[in-house]
């Protein structure tokens, strides 16, 4: 859309329910990680809408759709069984309150599906998003005293969206014809990237990484081999002067987490030296040996969500795990193992795990599948999915209430639009 067919949309007779999906949509991306809560706010807003709107539609379910649901139920059902089984604590009536989200997920997808020109409202800020995550980063990093990129929730979520944001803008800049969004989608692809770079999250670097090496397999036909070209010449040029210039306590930290990462594995664990577990690279190693001490000894669901601190703090009394690993009444609710797989096999055991996987591999088969139906989209979808895979190595992404946000608006808007784009080609044959 241009911003003429912008005013005539909103001037014309388009439904509110429309209307207002649009904006939303549209406001999602723009003050992500700079305004709290704009992310849940935001999705909180959609959710409340659909109660009324999901229903008002007769246009039926598709295949893909209706196995797409049946996984989020069999998630939503792995929660509450293991929650029943293992006994309802504090800590799983809290977390229950973050896996609502994925409840609320199927009339927020109703409602979505319903309104195909309304989806354009996320797809014409995403540039929009990755500039002022750039601009924040450049804030946090060299004028708020905190010296890298960190936002309103902290580094990780902030370089994990930033290279979603990155990678969607140089989609759109390799697969747009009209220069001036080729130039602002460019413009949203370097200040994101600038957002990742800046972050120090190692697991956003590895991420940016990965998709740019995949991506020119996934927009192959969309494009010529020299835009191609010359957008990855301009983008790695952009990277390398950034790099140049990035505080070296942000480009340290991939030394610091080799030295973390050996110091961890050729020690006497029988030592004293607790210096080892209390590092960034240290604790997380510890909390994933905890986690598969307590995996083993409940395999089939787990320990129940919300659960995993007050496990870890028992293998701690017990002298099975480090106290680096021990929380604290007020933190104890809150922890997690940083590495989602771990998570979900420890709280929900096998059942859940299985159902995770599922609810990644699945729409990832749906986009790749379904390529050749609309490119530019499978390949959002792709990269949305491939990334949330390498954020889960060292984070759990599910349990937090604004990377839920992430994950499901995202998700809701390109798998709808693949499966409209299957059936929409397909009864025109």
């Amino acid at each position: 859309m241009n911003l003429f067919q912008i005013k005539r949309y909103f001037l014309g007779k388009t439904a509110f329910s429309e209307k207002a999906l649009f904006v939303l949509l549209f406001l999602f991306p723009i003050l992500s990680l700079s305004v709290r809560h704009w992310l849940s706010g935001v999705y909180s807003l959609i959710v409340l809408l659909s109660l009324y709107y999901a229903w008002r539609s007769s246009k039926s379910l598709q295949r893909e759709e209706k196995i797409l649901f049946a996984i989020f139920g069999l998630y939503f059902f792995s929660i509450l069984l293991s929650s029943t089984v293992t006994g309802w604590s504090g800590s799983s009536y809290h977390r229950l309150g973050t896996e609502m989200k994925y409840l609320a997920f199927f009339p927020f997808y109703l409602y979505v599906r319903q309104h195909p020109r309304a989806w354009q409202g996320l797809i014409m800020t995403i540039p929009l998003g990755g500039i002022v995550i750039g601009l924040q980063a450049i804030y946090d990093t060299y004028f708020s005293g905190i010296g890298r990129a960190n936002g309103i929730y902290g580094p990780i979520i902030f370089g994990d969206l930033a290279v979603l944001l990155a990678i969607f803008s140089l989609i759109f800049a390799l697969t747009n014809r009209n220069k001036f969004w080729v130039g602002i989608n460019l413009l949203g692809a370097v200040m994101a990237m600038l957002a990742v770079i800046y972050s120090g999250s190692r697991n956003a670097w590895l991420a940016a990484i990965v998709s740019l090496i995949i991506l020119p397999f996934l927009i192959g036909t969309r494009t010529t081999i020299w835009r191609v070209s010359s957008g990855y010449i301009a983008i790695i040029a952009v990277t390398v002067i950034m790099i140049i210039f990035t505080p070296y306590s942000i480009t340290s930290r991939f030394g610091v987490a080799t030295s973390e990462f050996k110091s961890y594995f050729h020690h006497d664990y029988g030592s004293g030296n607790e210096k080892i577990y209390t590092t960034s690279v240290g604790v997380r190693l510890e909390m994933w040996r905890s986690a598969l001490i307590i995996i083993k000894d409940n395999p089939l669901l787990g320990v129940g969500p919300g659960n995993m601190g007050l496990a870890m703090n028992k293998l701690v009394k017990g002298g099975d795990a480090r106290e680096a690993v021990y929380h604290g009444s007020a933190g104890v609710r809150d922890a997690q193992v940083h590495n989602a797989y771990f998570e979900v096999l420890g709280t929900q055991g096998f059942v859940g795990l299985s159902a995770l996987l599922l609810m990644l591999f699945y729409p990832l088969y749906v986009f790749v599948h379904n390529k050749h139906y609309d490119r530019r989209i499978a390949s959002l979808g792709i990269i949305f999915i491939s990334g949330f895979m390498i954020f889960s190595l060292t984070e759990v992404p599910f349990v937090h209430d604004n990377f839920s946000s992430i994950f499901l608006v995202f998700l809701s808007v390109f798998f709808s639009w693949i499966v409209n784009a299957k059936y929409s080609s397909t009864r025109s044959v």
